[in-house]
């Protein structure tokens, strides 16, 4: 009895549902072609300059060159509502993936624009970070950084709503502030003729007399921070004080160095004056010389939750440093406990997914051989059966696209797909480090890039999600068009659909009521995947929310 009907009830159930049909019927036709020439979905020019701007560095990319990118972005800055254009930007380097050149840039393109507003100079004012809200300077050089981009542009002078901006800011930072960032206090002061009367900031100089900070800086006077830089420079400059006096020899010289560096870190740590970033960034200097002590101080500071999310640390800095010290460091002592600390700040740094992602989740990963293409600054590429590759495979665009599957599928079980000319799922141990889990999903070895054959499987298979996740550079290259193949797989289920974009091209190759799309890799967009399925226009909404 149980056998009959059997191929009755598997092909009606394998018939569409009238809501499925509906959601079908309702998913446009591609409306553009893509950088290779093959059929696409356009983005709204406001997501466009959100993907840039949270994505992409002032660099040659896989598909479009450094000069290409400059005017997409021009173009797409002149196109936009210039409040809109302002709040994106502090958005993005403030609140979002916190991108430093592309920002710089579009600060200085934006600034002709929005001459003569009333809000305009208030768009060039410090980022209060405590209470998230103010302009685009999140720390005192990007003021040097966008006043070199403006003048890169062929300006002359800088127009007035930047130079009463960072006029405004040079008056109300700290002592700290504004010793730690002399160099560009200097380069702005000289441009933007700031009010000493109105700072705040005074120390006593060497004649006892009390004196404004800024002040002293434009008198050439000594004024230090008390920071990782001021001391160590301090320490060398000592030991070499010692060396042309003879009193050391020069092997000496190099152990007393050595020994009154380490001093510095203990001491900067102690006193809580040594900040993540500059921790991760001075991974080799902790590891040549470590010490217990000095050791369990670094890893409780980078392990600190609030401080990694005041100061906008990224997941990747942690990665970064772990990949460090794995590659050079890995027999060191306290090797196991600095790489263990790096992957609990790392899990801080993102946001609790599994209490969000419940139900079945499924990452779709692009692994084709554009992939390779580095994402960081100053990397060298090397070609590599025809590819351009990145010579470090953590620079590597697939690397991230990795290391955003690895942090999701172990937060939540998800299954993983990994395509190119083919696909296939990726099994793995839930239980592994997250960023050797990374470097096995991260490949960029399948060839040429062919989203629907990873529809094509999940559809064969059966297999009903409650989200995907795709992540691709979007640069397709297979006249199959995806979009027939996701139309297919909502007769099975209709999930949420979150596409990641690595690379900013301008096209997606899904659409749909339920597709929302998303970029970078840092805790935002962890944050604002967490959110999305309560809301498609999150991170457009935050982005209006911004009062300048």
């Amino acid at each position: 009895m149980k056998e009959r009907n059997v191929q009755l009830k598997k092909n009606l159930g394998a018939i569409a549902s009238k809501e499925a049909i509906k959601e079908i019927k309702s998913i446009p036709k591609e409306d553009t072609v893509n950088r290779q020439g093959f059929k696409a979905y356009s983005l709204p020019d406001e997501l466009r300059l959100l993907t840039m701007l949270n994505t992409l560095k002032l660099k040659d990319q896989y598909y479009r060159s450094e000069d290409e990118t400059m005017v997409e972005l021009r173009d797409l800055i002149e196109r936009l509502d210039p409040y809109f254009v302002c709040q994106a930007i502090i958005y993005s380097r403030c609140m979002g993936e916190g991108m430093r050149t592309i920002n710089h840039l579009g600060a200085a393109l934006v600034a002709p624009l929005i001459s003569g507003e009333e809000w305009a100079k208030r768009f060039f004012y410090s980022f209060d970070k405590k209470n998230k809200k103010g302009g685009c300077i999140f720390r005192p050089d990007d003021m040097s950084e966008i006043k070199d981009a403006w003048f890169a542009l062929g300006a002359k002078g800088l127009p007035s709503s930047m130079r009463n901006g960072f006029a405004h800011n040079l008056e109300t930072y700290d002592t700290y502030s504004l010793a730690k960032y002399k160099k560009s206090v200097i380069d702005i002061a000289n441009l933007a003729h700031p009010n000493s009367k109105l700072s705040k900031a005074e120390m006593t100089d060497e004649d006892g007399l009390v004196k404004k900070v800024l002040d002293l800086i434009m008198q050439g006077k000594s004024v230090i921070a008390d920071t990782w830089e001021a001391a160590q420079s301090e320490a060398g400059q000592e030991v070499a004080k010692a060396v042309r006096e003879g009193k050391l020899s020069q092997a000496e010289a190099e152990k007393v160095l050595a020994e009154a560096k380490t001093d510095n870190w203990d001491a900067l740590l102690k006193e809580g004056k040594l900040g993540i970033l500059a921790a991760l960034r001075n991974i080799r200097n902790i590891m040549k010389n470590p010490r217990k002590e000095i050791i369990d101080m670094w890893c409780a500071l980078i392990s600190n939750q609030d401080m990694i999310r005041k100061n906008l640390i990224l997941p990747i800095h942690f990665d970064l440093a772990y990949d460090v010290v794995k590659r050079e460091f890995s027999t060191y002592d306290y090797a196991h406990q600095v790489m263990g600390a790096l992957q609990d700040a790392y899990i801080k740094s993102i946001p609790n997914l599994a209490q969000v992602f419940t139900g079945k989740t499924c990452i779709i990963v692009d692994c084709s051989g554009s992939m390779g293409m580095c994402i960081s600054d100053g990397k060298k590429l090397v070609q590599s059966d025809g590819w351009w590759r990145s010579t470090n495979e953590t620079d590597r665009c697939c690397y991230k696209a990795g290391l955003i599957a690895a942090t999701i599928a172990k937060a939540c079980d998800a299954d993983v797909v990994k395509f190119g000319t083919m696909a296939q799922f990726f099994e793995f141990n839930k239980h592994q480090n997250v960023f050797e889990l990374a470097k096995k999903i991260g490949t960029c070895e399948y060839g040429g890039t062919s989203p629907y054959k990873a529809w094509q499987l999940i559809t064969q298979y059966g297999k009903k999600y409650d989200r995907i996740i795709f992540i691709s550079d979007n640069e397709v290259n297979s006249y199959n068009l995806t979009s027939d193949y996701y139309k297919n797989y909502l007769r099975i289920c209709s999930p949420y659909v979150y596409a990641i974009d690595l690379a900013a091209y301008g096209t997606t190759p899904l659409a749909g009521d339920k597709v929302a799309y998303f970029y970078g890799y840092g805790a935002s967009l962890y944050e604002d995947l967490t959110k999305n399925e309560f809301n498609p226009s999150a991170v457009i909404d935050k982005v209006k929310q911004i009062v300048i």
